[in-house]
């Protein structure tokens, strides 16, 4: 009842909050969405778990590369994408405005699309060529729907000749017939690539929940001005850190194909929108794509150096493999938190730096503190909370045994090795 009253709690600040801003600042409503996601993700997560599990829709540890011992449900991305289409909904409803620059309806189309893909492989492994095919479909149908990078702004005081490339500092690169290659390319790419680093507890969605807080703190710069496209951030990261509540180690669900491709979608298609769209050459530093690429260091570089190691033993890009970044660690030691923890703290200092560069770094301190001690909560007193119930379960089993004589015959809930869900996800299915 504690956590019900919470998640109620969350929900209805968030609602609140988003209501009383709603009159003289709807743009502002960035932390209310984030707080209503969380409520939503938070409180389906364990109902959608609860469902796998009746019908059978676990992720079976039968290969050598998986690390998790015990099945474990894979269908987390249905929590993703229903908290967050309902909390935008939400947001509409309250605010009453979504202006159409900011690629609403590319990124719902598109990432419902792709989210469709990775839940029937979820279901049903499918080729490799068809999601292929799938995801290229979905990259263009958000492109025809306002998500494109059409021009990468360069800075005032950059000037380059380098005979073939002239870069004349002030003026954007246009990109013209390369606009929608290469936004369909990088939507499909950063939705592999969350896919691809989906190998360990936690490991994708607090990378991606990391990406998400850093894009919504740099939207918001003066030199870039998205504010919706923050809120679309804020609100993926909300989802992602309610979920996390049960997907970091030990693992009790995982995101599955239709978690990790949406939500690499989506902060794919939210880059392009809060970033690159949003700057003005005039007051940056760097060009725009070096601040995404801080951004989306981690799975961009996993990714590259997946491509390039099977390549380079001629195999297919395709091909699975156990040589991945957090195989790494995990073979010379470590275990999955202390390399999740290593992982988020390169890539938040990167989003730190990335923030620094649109001078949104105290911003995104403040965020990401403020989210560490939230988790932190959920840790240290949610979580023990919890176990102590759990605890004292079997205590009581035993009185009522001695007293009465009756036997135990069902074991205390979350205290079977597929509630446990010992392990991590498989990433790459």
């Amino acid at each position: 009842m504690a956590i019900r009253a919470l998640q109620l709690l969350l929900f209805s600040l968030g609602i609140v909050w988003a209501w009383v801003l709603s009159v003289t600042h709807p743009e502002q409503t960035q932390v209310p969405g984030f707080l209503i996601a969380l409520s939503i993700s938070w409180w389906l997560t364990p109902e959608i778990r609860s469902r796998a599990l009746r019908l059978g829709l676990v992720d079976k540890p039968d290969e050598e590369r998986r690390i998790h011992k015990v099945p474990v449900p894979r269908l987390g991305g249905v929590a993703i994408y229903i908290s967050f289409v309902l909390t935008i909904t939400i947001m509409i409803a309250i605010t009453g405005m979504f202006p159409k620059q900011d690629g609403l309806a590319g990124i719902a189309v598109g990432g419902t699309l792709i989210f469709v893909l990775g839940l029937l492989d979820d279901l049903e492994s499918l080729p490799a060529k068809v999601k292929l095919l799938v995801q290229v479909l979905a990259g263009c149908a958000a492109y025809s729907l306002g998500v494109r990078i059409k021009q990468i702004p360069i800075p005032a005081t950059m000037n380059f000749d380098l005979g073939f490339l002239h870069i004349h500092g002030g003026e954007p690169i246009q990109l013209g017939i390369w606009s929608l290659p290469l936004t369909v390319f990088w939507l499909v790419g950063i939705s592999n690539a969350v896919n691809l680093i989906d190998g360990m507890d936690g490991l994708a969605a607090g990378v991606s929940a990391i990406s998400a807080l850093t894009i919504w703190a740099v939207a918001l710069a003066d030199s870039i001005g998205r504010p919706y496209a923050a809120l679309f951030a804020a609100v993926l990261a909300g989802a992602l850190m309610g979920f996390l509540r049960w997907n970091f180690n030990p693992a009790r669900i995982f995101l599955g194909d239709s978690g990790a491709y949406l939500t690499g979608f989506i902060l794919g298609a939210v880059s392009i929108t809060g970033v690159l769209k949003g700057a003005t050459a005039v007051t940056l530093i760097v060009p725009t794509f070096i601040i995404v690429l801080l951004i989306l260091f981690f799975p961009l570089l996993d990714t590259t150096w997946a491509i390039i190691r099977r390549v380079s033993r001629g195999k297919s890009i395709f091909q699975p493999d156990a040589e991945h970044i957090h195989h790494r660690l995990l073979q010379a030691g470590l275990t999955q938190k202390t390399a999740a923890y290593i992982i988020y703290g390169i890539s938040a200092a990167l989003g730190l730096v990335a923030a620094h560069l649109v001078k949104q770094d105290s911003y995104f301190l403040i965020l990401s503190v403020s989210v560490l001690a939230m988790a932190v909560f959920f840790a240290e007193v949610v979580n023990r909370h919890r176990q102590r119930k759990q605890r004292r379960k079997p205590e009581e089993a035993a009185t009522t045994q001695a007293v009465d004589g009756s036997p135990q015959t069902n074991p205390p809930a979350g205290d079977s090795p597929a509630d446990r869900g010992l392990g991590t996800t498989a990433g790459e299915r």
